[in-house]
């Protein structure tokens, strides 16, 4: 399930950084497709990542994400992981089979955290002519670049992966001259309650946020009867098609529309906004933002079920 969250209990967001780590997820998924993209501004891009994407006994290496550098203080640095090709494909790609999470050092973590198998198999697994890992590549990153200040981040899938590079770090690298930040956006749920635990244990609330949509699906999976629990600080908007009763779960899960929204809301104190904008998943559709409700998130993933089994109970009637 998911902790509750409401507008006036939310961490306070830096707007520059915020809106350059949701653009930075944006140009992940545009290079992931060979389309030209815009680096956050003050930031060029300096490298990049792969990971194994496996497909039964088969599968293939994909850029997964970038590697930015600032521009005016050239220790800080930008890890932006990519979600799926389609944000709805997130229902296909996780496999909510939990596995153990073992950190690149081996040492122990108390609890032993337990992950999505889907999530952890794109960050450890090895394929193809790849000769490093999606982990491995990102730790000879660090290496190579010795970042004093790293801000990690991801949308959807990418996000998912995010957090376990961030859990990852605070374990195997736990350096004192490293400033780190982890802002995701749109995340489901990585894993159960010992990886809640661990997480919360080694990496302090205000250097893990997730920003998400209160009306989108995505950061409700995977259902509760899974265990599932989030991690980090919440920081929640409210945006859907403005005058429509279906769904339109791309609209409210894209992070283009996430990005607009936060660049409205966050300069604004509160930290909500409440306006209209057009849709940058379909063009002919009105956005509208609202103040996020309070009160505990609402289980979507549950509630989609329950309609579909009421759907097959009458298809079988």
């Amino acid at each position: 399930m998911s902790t509750s969250s409401s507008s006036n209990s939310q961490p306070t967001l830096d707007t520059t950084i915020t809106v350059a780590l949701a653009e930075a997820s944006i140009a992940a998924y545009a290079a992931y497709k060979n389309e030209s993209y815009t680096p956050p501004t003050g930031y060029a891009c300096v490298d990049q990542w792969t990971g194994w994407d496996a497909f039964l006994v088969t599968g293939t290496e994909e850029l997964f994400g970038l590697v930015f550098q600032s521009t005016a203080q050239p220790g800080t640095f930008i890890f932006a992981f990519r979600g799926t090709d389609s944000d709805m494909d997130i229902y296909e790609d996780v496999h909510f089979e939990t596995v153990d999470f073992v950190p690149s050092d081996n040492q122990p973590i108390s609890p032993t955290p337990r992950v999505a198998g889907g999530f952890y198999g794109i960050y450890d697994s090895l394929g193809g002519s790849m000769t490093a890992s999606m982990r491995g590549q990102l730790f000879a990153l660090i290496q190579k670049y010795s970042p004093t200040t790293l801000y990690v981040t991801g949308h959807s899938l990418g996000a998912a992966l995010s957090q376990l590079f961030s859990l990852d770090l605070a374990v195997s690298r736990p350096s004192a001259s490293m400033a780190t930040q982890n802002i995701n956006f749109a995340s489901p749920m990585v894993g159960t309650a010992d990886w809640q635990t661990a997480y919360q244990n080694l990496i302090a609330a205000d250097a893990s946020v997730r920003c998400y949509n209160y009306w989108d699906y995505v950061p409700a999976l995977p259902p509760s009867d899974f265990g599932y629990l989030p991690v980090g600080a919440g920081f929640r908007t409210a945006f859907y098609v403005q005058g429509e009763w279906y769904p339109h779960e791309l609209s409210r899960h894209s992070i283009k529309n996430l990005n607009i929204v936060l660049g409205n809301a966050l300069p604004e104190n509160p930290q909500v906004w409440k306006g209209t904008f057009q849709d940058q998943v379909d063009a002919s559709l009105t956005m509208q933002s609202d103040v996020p409700p309070t009160g505990a998130d609402v289980q979507w993933a549950d509630k989609a079920r329950e309609v579909m089994a009421y759907e097959q109970s009458l298809r079988v009637a």
